[in-house]
């Protein structure tokens, strides 16, 4: 069969296939000759084409980017695609590292089969997660992924170990490794240490500004309190007592307090704000997240349980107190930059999404404790 000649260059990166790519929309470009054309991929073993599947939850999907560096670094030139979950999303379409987000919805399928894959990492083991790594057209598969028994494999120690971490609460109770070392061994980088990224976009740091300059935060100590927990962790929490005298106290050392959250805290700052008597402020509880991240990096200092927020706020550079109650304390990397305070419970780390022993291990940490992992990254008098 005589071989077509096709001057579109489909393997572009730049080239989204069912229409004109944005250079040629903008300038006019055509393929041929073109600067910018940038294949996916090559057969040069050197350059390697990367699926990374996370899908959720977004507190994973952010702290997760900290490996891209150390793939970039690994495969020169590589090509990395993420599937995440749709409210994932903004949180990795403007990481440098990443070449394509495709989100998880009906799309998805027809577009990994469409392609070959050097790897597939996926380093979930939720059933849809599975699915994707093992349906991927890819030479090599790192992390979990199913057999034609429904059997999850593991590609190597490090991925058997964190399987069963996640089967037996006892393993995940004696884990003393961060979640950074365990994924860092298990795509096989040499170091764990690469950085969180965090995108900081123009317009929402533009917001953050004009917040800033709303309540007069220019040259003062900025203490954001991220009290909620989300919706499917609520026993991460913290008291309200205890974010109240944090209130009370920082606003007494004439710090400015900025309380921080999403939909789901609108009505616990509201109760945090009346009941301060107005010592804080609201960031406002319907932002972007991408604002979120904005109004984040105004702080000096975040005080917050094991959510989303903690790894912006570490990600950001910034300092933290961390509480921990019912999830591992050992698995949160803190980069050199806060404090852990763990709840003396005996059954803390358990993991429950609901509990019936009184009082909590969230209750149990007291507000002295707190206040001295605090008091100790405040500027000193």
């Amino acid at each position: 069969m005589k071989k077509v000649f096709c001057m579109v260059k489909t393997d572009c990166k730049h080239f989204p296939l069912d229409r004109p790519c944005g250079f040629h929309k903008e300038k006019g470009i055509q393929c041929t000759g073109c600067s910018f054309y940038t294949p996916l991929f090559s057969p040069a073993k050197k350059v390697r084409s990367l699926l990374m599947v996370k899908l959720d939850a977004m507190g994973d999907v952010l702290r997760t980017t900290f490996l891209l560096p150390g793939l970039k670094k690994k495969y020169p030139g590589s090509s990395i695609t993420w599937v995440v979950a749709p409210e994932s999303r903004s949180l990795l379409e403007h990481n440098p590292f990443i070449d394509r987000v495709w989100v998880f919805d009906k799309n998805v399928f027809s577009k990994i089969m469409g392609e070959s894959f050097d790897e597939v990492i996926n380093l979930d083991l939720s059933p849809v997660s599975l699915s994707l790594a093992t349906m991927a057209p890819a030479r090599v598969r790192t992390g979990f992924w199913l057999n034609s028994r429904r059997a999850v494999q593991c590609s190597n120690k490090y991925a058997s170990r964190w399987l069963d971490m996640s089967a037996f609460d006892d393993k995940k109770k004696d884990n003393t490794q961060t979640y950074q070392h365990w994924m860092s061994k298990i795509v096989e980088l040499p170091r764990a240490d690469y950085e969180i990224h965090v995108p900081l976009l123009k317009d929402s740091v533009a917001r953050a500004a004009r917040f800033a300059k709303q309540h007069h935060l220019k040259g003062k100590t900025v203490v954001g309190i991220n009290p909620g927990a989300g919706g499917r962790w609520t026993l991460k929490k913290w008291t309200d007592a205890g974010y109240l005298s944090l209130i009370e106290r920082l606003a007494g050392r004439n710090m400015k307090v900025v309380l921080l959250g999403g939909p789901q805290e609108e009505a616990l700052i509201a109760k945090l704000l009346k009941r301060s008597g107005r010592k804080a402020v609201s960031t406002g509880t319907n932002n972007t997240i991408l604002d979120f991240f904005a109004f984040v990096d105004l702080c000096d200092l975040v005080i917050t349980g094991d959510t989303m927020a903690l790894h912006a706020a570490l990600g950001l550079g910034k300092k933290a107190v961390a509480v921990f109650g019912p999830t591992s304390v050992h698995e949160i990397e803190m980069y050199g930059r806060g404090t852990k305070v763990v709840s003396p419970a005996a059954c803390a780390c358990c993991y429950r999404s609901s509990c019936t022993v009184k009082p909590t291990c969230m209750d149990m940490i007291t507000k002295e404790a707190v206040w001295s992992a605090v008091e100790e990254l405040l500027p000193r008098k």
